[in-house]
C-alpha cells in the first residue's frame, strides 16, 4: 500500500489521470533501448536480434528507439550488440531530455549530474562526436562506470569531472581552475537531470521504490535542485539552453523549483518543447497550481510531464533559454 499522504497528493496532481497512473504502477512495464549510431546503423543489430527471436518495436517518432518485453532483457544482455556498445538499454522517458536539449555538433555541453551516464553518451551520439561534453559525477564507482561506458560507446568528446557539481561550478572558481586558468567557462547548452525523490519509478510490487517516501525527502531534494540550478545557470552562455528534468511527480521538485528560480532571475525565457509529442495520451502540460495555496508561473504550461504508462516512466522537463 502506498502512503496515504502520497496517494492524496497524487490525486491532486494527476486529476483524471490518477486511476490510469496508479494502474501503471502495478504493471511490469516494457523496457527499451536506443541504437548507438556512433557504432552502427542498426541493420546488424536488428539481424542479430531476429536470429535470437528477440522482437523489437520502434517507439513513436523517436528514431533509433525500440521497446521490448521484459522477458527478453536477459537475452539482450548476452548479445554481441550489447557487449560491443552498439545498443544502450535506456528508458524512453530518460531519452527525452537529451532530445529536448538538442545539442549541435561543435558546441560545448555540460552534463551536470552525469551518472548513470546514459544521457551523456546519448549527447555525444547526437553530436556525432564533434564538440565537447563535460560530465560531472562525484561518486567514484559511478564515475568509473561513466568513463567505461563512454569508452565502450565511442563517446570520445566526453571529459569526466569527479566532483560535487555545486563545488565545481561555485563562485570559488573551481571550474575555471580545472578547465581554463585564464577565463571563466560557459557552455552552449546544459543538461540538468537532477537527483530527485523518484516517484515516477514506483512499482507496487517493490516496496523499496516507495518505502523511503516522505515530504521531508521531497523538501531536501528541492533545496538541492535549486542549488544545482543556480550554479549551472551561472555557466550558461547568453542565448544558451538549459534543460531541467526529474523523474518525480512532486510539484515542489518541478514547477516549484522553476517558479522560485524565476523570482530571482530576469534573464530566463521558458521555451516550448516540440519533439513530436502529438499523442497526448502519455504526457500533460506543467501544473498551474498545487492544492489551495500554491500557484506556479503560468509560463510553466510550456513544461512537459510524461505520464507513467506501459512503456514510459514519469518524467518532468522544462526548457530554459538565457536571454
Amino acid at each position: 500500500m502506498l502512503p496515504s499522504l502520497l496517494t492524496s497528493r497524487l490525486k491532486t496532481i494527476l486529476g483524471s489521470h490518477y486511476d490510469w497512473v496508479i494502474a501503471s504502477f502495478a504493471k511490469n512495464r516494457k523496457w527499451s533501448l536506443r541504437l548507438n549510431t556512433l557504432k552502427t546503423d542498426g541493420v546488424d543489430v536488428i539481424e542479430e536480434f531476429k536470429s535470437k527471436g528477440i522482437i523489437l518495436e520502434p517507439f513513436g517518432s523517436i528514431h533509433g528507439s525500440y521497446v521490448f518485453d521484459r522477458e527478453h532483457e536477459y537475452a539482450i544482455k548476452w548479445t554481441r550488440s550489447f557487449y560491443e556498445g552498439k545498443i544502450y538499454l535506456q528508458s524512453i522517458a530518460s531519452q527525452l531530455p537529451a532530445l529536448v536539449l538538442d545539442p549541435q555538433s561543435g558546441e560545448s555541453i555540460l552534463d551536470v549530474c552525469a551518472a548513470p551516464w546514459s544521457k551523456t553518451t546519448q549527447l555525444a551520439m547526437i553530436m556525432a562526436n564533434r564538440g565537447s561534453i563535460y560530465a560531472i559525477e562525484q561518486n567514484q564507482i559511478r564515475y568509473d562506470k561513466l568513463l567505461y561506458n563512454c569508452a565502450l560507446q565511442w563517446a570520445t568528446i566526453v571529459t569526466g569531472v569527479k566532483m560535487d557539481a555545486r563545488h565545481w561550478l561555485s563562485d570559488t572558481g573551481a571550474a575555471v581552475t580545472i578547465v581554463d586558468e585564464t577565463t571563466d567557462i560557459e557552455f552552449d547548452r546544459i543538461l540538468l537531470d537532477v537527483p530527485c525523490s523518484a516517484e515516477g519509478r514506483i512499482s507496487l510490487d517493490n516496496e523499496k521504490t516507495y518505502g523511503f517516501w516522505s515530504l521531508d525527502n521531497i523538501i531536501r531534494k528541492s533545496e538541492l535542485q535549486g542549488e544545482l540550478l543556480k550554479v549551472s545557470w551561472d555557466h550558461l552562455k547568453v542565448w544558451g539552453i538549459l534543460v531541467y528534468s526529474t523523474c518525480t511527480l512532486a510539484p515542489e521538485e518541478n514547477e516549484g523549483v522553476i517558479t522560485d528560480f524565476l523570482f530571482t532571475h530576469d534573464d530566463i525565457s521558458i521555451e516550448s518543447i516540440d519533439i513530436g509529442l502529438s499523442d497526448r495520451s502519455w504526457w500533460m502540460h506543467g501544473l498551474a497550481s498545487f492544492g489551495r495555496n500554491t500557484e506556479y508561473s503560468p509560463l510553466l504550461s510550456r513544461a512537459v510531464r510524461i505520464l507513467p504508462s506501459d512503456e514510459t516512466e514519469w518524467f518532468f522537463m522544462v526548457k530554459l533559454k538565457k536571454v
